[in-house]
């Protein structure tokens, strides 16, 4: 499933990935499944958790890197089950 966001940056470095609701109605499965993300061509696994009452996934530093962008940046983001 592909959706277009902007990376949202927390304190310092945290940033994620707000996942709308359709896309979380669309997994089907539950309210923090494990997922497979890719951006701008880079994956890696993680798992939604709910923030502020939103589901999110989260980006590392080593993820931000490997798919070249940060805070504030608009991108398309596939994601899957990881199964």
């Amino acid at each position: 499933m592909r959706f277009h966001t902007t990376i949202l940056q927390g304190d310092k470095t945290a940033t994620g990935i707000r996942i709308p609701d359709e896309i979380m109605t669309g997994l089907g499965a539950g309210r923090k499944p494990p997922v497979r993300v890719t951006i701008n061509g880079h994956s890696y696994r993680s798992t939604v958790a709910t923030v502020d009452g939103r589901p999110m996934v989260g980006i590392s530093a080593e993820n931000r890197a490997g798919a070249g962008v940060a805070g504030g940046d608009a991108v398309d983001v596939d994601i899957e089950l990881d199964t």
